[in-house]
């Protein structure tokens, strides 16, 4: 069963994106802290690796900072928790939104990741579909914008990491 089920569909946001690696491997990208400070985040914003804590396991946790490039004072940190992980299908995890003073909060935005086969360019590779929520109405657009822009830096990084394992 899905952590979104109690949410109502219109607070859900889902995003897709086609990634030109097998499952296990773009399931890694998300779970290792130098492949996912290397690709994670909307455009114009990084993840310095030295912020990422990860123990993808249910009840693990997951914390990084996401910094505004050209804002370097301007970072926005993620906390979260992790629910249910299968290896090489599924990511699912509880964060807690940061307050006004930075620092966890009550309020929380469920997400669920998943990691389907799929044929991309003609050989293995993955569909992963995003879904959060409860999200307002209102900044819907936002987020799949956001979600769209960091999976095509993933499926770009994956293919950059491919060519680099090929020439060794």
């Amino acid at each position: 069963m899905s952590i979104l089920t109690t949410v109502p569909a219109d607070q859900v946001v889902s995003v897709s994106g086609d990634v030109p690696a097998p499952p296990q491997d773009v399931f890694t990208a998300f779970t290792d802290p130098l492949r996912l400070a290397g690709w994670y985040g909307p455009e114009g914003w990084i993840v310095p690796v030295h912020t990422v804590s990860i123990d993808p396991t249910p009840g693990g946790i997951f914390r990084l900072a996401m910094v505004n490039h050209a804002q370097p004072n301007e970072a926005v940190p993620l906390y979260s928790t992790f629910v249910s992980v299968v290896e090489g299908e599924l990511l699912e995890h509880r964060e807690s939104l940061p307050g006004p003073n930075g620092e966890a909060s009550d309020a929380t935005v469920l997400h669920r990741i998943e990691f389907l086969p799929r044929e991309v360019d003609g050989a293995d590779g993955t569909r992963v579909v995003v879904s959060q929520g409860p999200l307002p109405r209102e900044i819907h657009a936002t987020v799949v914008d956001g979600w769209r822009s960091a999976l095509s830096e993933l499926a770009r990084a994956t293919v950059s990491e491919q060519r680099v394992r090929a020439s060794r």
